[in-house]
């Protein structure tokens, strides 16, 4: 049985006649009697009492009728959640995220798409923590990329992806006394950084908040008296240049890194990290092609996490299509940052 010989079988009934059918149904004739022939055998009894008027449920026909309204319902449904289901995973996904992130991330996510997921369209937009975070909150973008120190339970539902390390970056410049100093380097101490001069973002930018957050803890005072647009691609010119330091994640600079302009040394003691999230608001229902967009992310976050471009530990907590958010992180944990 199948939903061609239950079409069929109530039209005839509609229609009082296997030729009205035919007509209605715009086929042959002969093509309709021979599927409900084989309907009734199927259902071993006969459906219909034929005449020369036409046609006549028999007492199993009346049964059948019942049954064969409630197929055809379920069948439809199905076909409009599934066609529902197709319309969502084929939609728009706007993802926010801030340019450090985006250096690291944005070509992978477009290749990824283009090549294995080209039903979805990915559109991207850059700029600094606290312009993401509002793109969030007023439904500008379907998902933020950010840092944990922006995170607002009251309408973000948050997805860790990774706990990024931090470096001191520094020009590769032979006549800089900054790289004369640490290019035989690989690691440095938190409390060393208060003898360079430093560009650093103020405390609006979520970056400037962590370095805040680690002065106090450390009582460490950092040197921010060095002229800074708060523009990564400037600030890290300013570098290369040996105009001063930055305090920066390997996603921000790796391309540099591997073009050998610039030198990153390893923050410890304590060592210095930040959390990213992927976060949706949490007022608006995801679609699945919000899910599958997260889905991509993390398998992107991994990928650089893996070739090095994205160093840190991996935390991977994106929602399938019935899981609940999970928390960033503990009150205890984001307080020893």
């Amino acid at each position: 049985m199948n939903s061609k010989q239950l079409q069929y079988f109530l039209v005839t009934v509609q229609k009082g006649s296997i030729a009205a059918a035919a007509r209605e149904l715009d086929i042959a004739q002969p093509a309709i009697s021979q599927q409900l022939a084989n309907l009734e055998r199927e259902m071993g009894s006969a459906l219909f009492e034929r005449s020369f008027k036409g046609v006549s449920l028999t007492a199993a026909g009346e049964v059948f009728e019942k049954h064969a309204k409630k197929l055809i319902e379920d069948i439809n449904a199905a076909k409009m959640e599934l066609h529902q289901l197709a319309a969502n995973q084929h939609g728009v996904v706007r993802v926010g995220m801030l340019p450090s992130i985006g250096n690291v991330l944005s070509m992978s996510l477009i290749a990824m798409v283009n090549e294995f997921h080209p039903q979805l369209k990915l559109e991207i937009s850059t700029g600094p923590s606290y312009a993401v975070k509002e793109w969030l909150k007023t439904n500008q973008v379907d998902i933020a990329l950010t840092y944990e120190q922006e995170v607002e339970p009251r309408f973000m539902s948050a997805y860790p992806l990774i706990e990024e390390f931090m470096y001191l970056v520094v020009g590769v410049n032979e006549a800089s006394a900054y790289y004369q100093l640490l290019q035989n380097r690989d690691t440095i101490c938190f409390w060393e950084l208060s003898q360079f001069e430093l560009l650093t973002p103020g405390p609006k930018d979520a970056l400037g908040r962590l370095i805040e957050k680690y002065e106090h803890d450390t009582g460490v005072a950092l040197k921010h008296d060095k002229a800074y647009s708060g523009q990564l691609m400037t600030g890290l010119r300013q570098v290369i240049q040996g105009e001063g330091l930055m305090i920066l994640p390997s996603s921000a600079m790796y391309h540099l890194e591997e073009s050998k302009v610039i030198k990153s040394l390893k923050i410890t003691q304590p060592d210095m990290k930040r959390q990213v999230l992927a976060a949706t608001n949490s007022n608006f229902a995801m679609t699945d092609a919000i899910v599958k967009m997260l889905s991509i992310i993390q398998e992107a976050s991994s990928t650089e996490q893996a070739c090095g471009h994205w160093r840190g530990n991996l935390l991977n907590k994106v929602p399938k299509s019935d899981a609940r958010p999970m928390g960033f992180a503990s009150p205890s944990t984001v307080s020893a940052l």
